[in-house]
């Protein structure tokens, strides 16, 4: 006789469970909305809102400032909690992020971070057990970036690697070192300079000396073209690489010569401009540029984890095992929780402005 109440029981937690799957996402996005950083908070938000339109999604957004602070993604994180969301997609600051993250885990929320590159995030996943994957490049993403392109280009040339003497300039070019020698590559010139001098000669002299023409140097933009300009004056055509130190503020006394290449992260998205051109182009509405794109990968991975999970099944479990369709190409999660997309592009200097070149 209890046969049919079993089998309604059944029936109820069944339909239960198949109403929780196919019930609208609710997306937590983590973005810093005040203060300096305020802009890229919106790049942010605003490439989330183009992924969930191109998607035709009806997730619910709760979207909290995370204020690029750890008291700001705590806070963040526990809006999230309270609000009840599935998953979480942003952040751009470590201390936000690391903030939040335990209180994330303890919830089960996963977080697909967008602009976080510290390796220490993802390389202590086994350790932390926190539940985060990462669409933002690694630390040492540039650094390998910088190695493919000279083993590339400059492998049967001799060249060599200088630095402006930081800590974060040697252990650029150390790593590149690292990586050239794995493949057999070594420079025949290494060397040094101090920034933010008003001239380089002494430098240009020691290049010019080693009869080498093709140098990588981490450094900033302002002492690259000075660089540039000296060992012009001394009868020195450099070719020359740079980092994405040379992205920054030019200087007007000395600017960047024609052809100089730097490698960096892509941060045009002209391919995800939201399909309504009115919408597009309203006032105050930014350009997609800079962490839009990121960010409407890493909802679009959110909206198909979302929709391809299985009942019972965790999204982490969705988000380590299967290969998402985005606006920047198929993305996988490796162990770690490190997508295997590649952002860094080689990008020329025109005399106004760098050019990504086709197909770098």
């Amino acid at each position: 006789m209890r046969a049919p109440a079993t089998l309604a029981a059944l029936f109820f937690f069944a339909t239960s469970a198949l109403a929780q799957v196919d019930a609208p996402i609710v997306l937590g996005v983590a973005a810093p909305l005040s203060d300096a950083q305020e802009i890229l908070g919106r790049q942010l938000t605003d490439g989330v809102d183009a992924a969930v339109a191109a998607r035709g999604s009806p997730a619910r957004l709760v979207v909290a400032d995370t204020s690029c602070s750890a008291s700001g993604g705590e806070s963040a994180a526990k809006s999230f909690v309270e609000q009840k969301v599935a998953i979480v997609v942003g952040f751009l600051c470590t201390e936000a992020i690391e903030a939040a993250l335990p209180i994330l885990k303890e919830a089960g929320i996963p977080t697909i971070d967008v602009g976080v590159r510290a390796n220490r995030l993802t390389d202590d996943k086994d350790r932390s057990g926190n539940l985060v994957y990462r669409i933002a490049p690694r630390s040492d993403a540039e650094d390998a970036a910088i190695a493919r392109y000279i083993a590339a280009r400059w492998a049967d040339q001799p060249f060599g690697l200088i630095d402006d003497g930081s800590i974060a300039a040697r252990g650029l070019v150390d790593s590149v070192r690292r990586r050239l020698g794995d493949q057999g590559l070594q420079p025949q010139a290494v060397d040094n300079y101090r920034p933010a001098e008003e001239k380089q000669f002494g430098l240009a002299r020691r290049l010019q000396r080693t009869g080498i023409t093709r140098f990588f140097i981490a450094g900033d933009r302002p002492d690259v073209a000075i660089i540039a300009r000296d060992a012009k004056e001394t009868g020195l055509d450099l070719t020359i690489l740079g980092a994405e130190g040379l992205f920054d503020e030019a200087s007007v006394d000395a600017p960047l010569p024609a052809g100089i290449v730097a490698i960096g992260p892509k941060t045009s998205f002209p391919d995800l401009r939201p399909q309504d051109e009115a919408a597009a182009d309203a006032p105050g509405q930014l350009p997609p540029q800079g962490y839009f794109g990121p960010a409407f990968a890493a909802t679009e991975i959110a909206l198909e984890a979302a929709a391809n999970r299985e009942p019972g099944q965790t999204l982490e479990t969705v988000l380590g095992s299967r290969t998402f369709t985005t606006g920047l190409g198929p993305i996988r999660f490796d162990a770690k929780g490190d997508a295997d997309l590649d952002l860094f592009r080689v990008y020329e200097w025109r005399g106004d402005g760098f050019v990504e070149e086709t197909g770098g």
